[in-house]
């Protein structure tokens, strides 16, 4: 169940933009939304007067709430709960602290998504914060409006530990009632096992919901398989599991070291493990 969605926001562009899908989002679930606003550390000259110091921070607390001001001519119509926070510290760090503290269920922010899920990833606050968090993340990339989901996919290796996020991902499809497709590029490593008797089919009479296709494409390029079934099924939500190490280097690590482009037109889900 999701019930508390953090939404972290600069005020750019991406973030608002990311606002508006968490909004609709929550209605969907019929979540409370919580408005964070990082005031990131500078080092401070000790040289600077105490008090140029405390009016230069009063500029900017005076910024936030005018901001957030306009933020909640937005929220005030939506019909959700909402409150709004500013903290002082770094970036990635704050919003992991404050979404553990305040038991949310999901993180969901912007990202200028300049090439790739692999820049959304490693090359950004999003980065940080999915490195860190111990709370999922949706990374929304820029210009993206919120639309019902018609497809997921779960792009996996077929880890064991990887069952407990597949649950929570269920209750996602659950509120779209719509097809969930578990996702797997044969690799060298299929060889210690049999795909066929992996163990989310094995398991497969734990997941009470219906509509869940296991799908399985010929060995080759992660980055590419993926990329071609998104498009040709028209997916609207890539989802995978953070503590799947080595799918996260495959995926990834070598897509970076060869510059392989890969989709952002669509919203990433970053399960955690637990």
């Amino acid at each position: 169940m999701i019930s508390k969605i953090v939404i972290p926001t600069d005020f750019s562009a991406p973030a608002l933009q990311a606002m508006q899908y968490a909004i609709l989002l929550a209605k969907k679930m019929n979540a409370g939304l919580n408005i964070l606003h990082i005031n990131q550390v500078a080092m401070v000259d000790a040289t600077i007067p105490a008090e140029t110091y405390q009016l230069f921070v009063k500029e900017i607390e005076d910024q936030t709430t005018f901001q957030f001001n306009e933020l909640e001519k937005t929220l005030k119509d939506s019909g959700l709960v909402y409150s709004m926070h500013s903290r002082y510290g770094f970036v990635a760090e704050e919003i992991c602290d404050f979404a553990l503290k305040h038991e949310a269920d999901l993180i969901v922010m912007g990202t200028t998504g300049a090439s790739g899920a692999a820049e959304v990833l490693f090359g950004s606050n999003a980065a940080s914060v999915v490195a860190k968090t111990h709370v999922p993340v949706m990374v929304i990339p820029k210009e993206i409006k919120y639309k019902e989901l018609e497809r997921i996919v779960y792009a996996t290796d077929y880890n064991e530990p990887e069952f407990p996020a597949m649950l929570r991902l269920v209750y996602f499809a659950e509120q779209y009632d719509c097809p969930l497709d578990v996702l797997h590029v044969k690799s060298d490593s299929d060889k210690y096992f049999n795909a066929e008797n992996n163990f989310f089919k094995k398991n497969h009479d734990r997941i009470s919901y219906p509509n869940i296709n296991f799908v399985e494409l010929e060995k080759g390029e992660v980055i590419p398989s993926i990329n071609n079934y998104v498009d040709e099924m028209k997916v609207d939500l890539l989802v995978m599991a953070k503590h799947n190490r080595n799918f996260f280097d495959r995926l990834f690590h070598r897509s970076l070291s060869k510059q392989m482009a890969f989709h952002t037109h669509i919203p990433l889900l970053v399960l955690v493990k637990g």
